[in-house]
């Protein structure tokens, strides 16, 4: 299987959540007759931004998805279903390609002032954008819904989980494909380094932790409980996999986070093996009290271990 059908198959979860997302907040919100609107806004206006910022392309698939099947249930006319691909796609694909155009990290973080500003940009000028699109589809008074509906849940709903998912979880965006300067753009990451069994890598990368953290004035003892996590998952993957070869991305934006990317067979250090009792407990009591969040995934030979504390 080539790289680019590993990458495709290992995004297809994001066209999964974005179709069950949509059609649940689009059919059964239409179903009940809740809101007096067109049937291309509503509630799920705050999702193609949202989707888009973190998606992409994958999350434009899922929602186009999601309203053809509502319209063909709900037996929409034509120019509304139209008219709702097109801004749902104006929105998404406009959202993920002007965030990462002006984004140096091209992560979605809110640690600065200017994160929020172009937030709130970009959600304005792609919402005036489709309000115009829904002047040419169906009247003026399509502007008037379109613009209304997609800044307030937007910024009232879609703002809230885009800091928190971004935010809290650090979860890695879908990027688009842009070139500058001749190479395609690529995720920046507070620490990027590579852990293998000798034992001075972790060291190193405690201190590069150790670093980061201070200079974002995050006290003494968080870096500590930090440091215990990284190098307690560090030696239970090495201890049931000796020639790992572990690449680390590490970000500080509301909390910290990291993952730990090898390729070997399975291993969920979240889950104890009969031959690890006793050390395992130990290790998975100290994840347990220290971590908010403890992700595992593994697909096509590759283990990948998210942990954000």
């Amino acid at each position: 299987m080539t790289i680019q059908h590993r990458t495709i198959l290992k995004h297809s979860k994001y066209i999964i959540i974005s179709f069950i997302v949509y059609f649940c907040l689009d059919y059964f919100v239409q179903l009940t007759n809740y809101l007096k609107c067109y049937s291309f806004v509503g509630l799920k206006s705050f999702l193609p931004i949202t989707l888009g910022l973190n998606f992409g392309l994958y999350g434009a698939i899922g929602e186009v998805i999601a309203i053809l099947l509502t319209s063909y249930l709900l037996k929409a006319e034509i120019e509304f279903v139209l008219t709702e691909i097109i801004i749902t796609i104006v929105l998404t694909i406009g959202s993920w390609f002007l965030w990462h155009i002006q984004s140096y990290t091209h992560r979605i973080h809110f640690r600065y002032a200017e994160n929020y500003i172009r937030y709130i940009i970009i959600t304005i000028s792609l919402s005036l954008i489709s309000g115009i699109i829904g002047i040419f589809m169906i009247n003026t008074i399509a502007f008037e819904e379109i613009t209304i509906w997609v800044i307030s849940m937007t910024m009232l709903v879609g703002f809230p989980i885009d800091i928190i998912y971004a935010g809290l979880m650090n979860l890695e965006p879908v990027l688009p494909p842009v070139y500058q300067d001749g190479k395609k753009i690529e995720i920046v990451d507070d620490i990027k380094y590579t852990l293998d069994k000798n034992t001075n890598t972790i060291q190193i990368l405690n201190d590069k932790i150790e670093e980061l953290l201070l200079k974002n004035n995050v006290k003494p003892r968080r870096v500590f409980e930090v440091q215990s996590i990284a190098e307690e998952l560090y030696l239970k993957v090495i201890a049931d996999n000796k020639d790992a070869v572990i690449d680390v991305k590490a970000n500080y934006d509301i909390v910290f986070s990291f993952e730990y990317i090898y390729i070997g067979k399975k291993y969920n250090p979240f889950y104890l093996k009969k031959d690890e009792e006793e050390f395992g407990i130990v290790g998975l009591k100290i994840l347990k009290h220290m971590a908010l969040l403890a992700f595992f995934s593994y697909a096509y030979g590759e283990n990948t271990i998210h942990v954000v504390v």
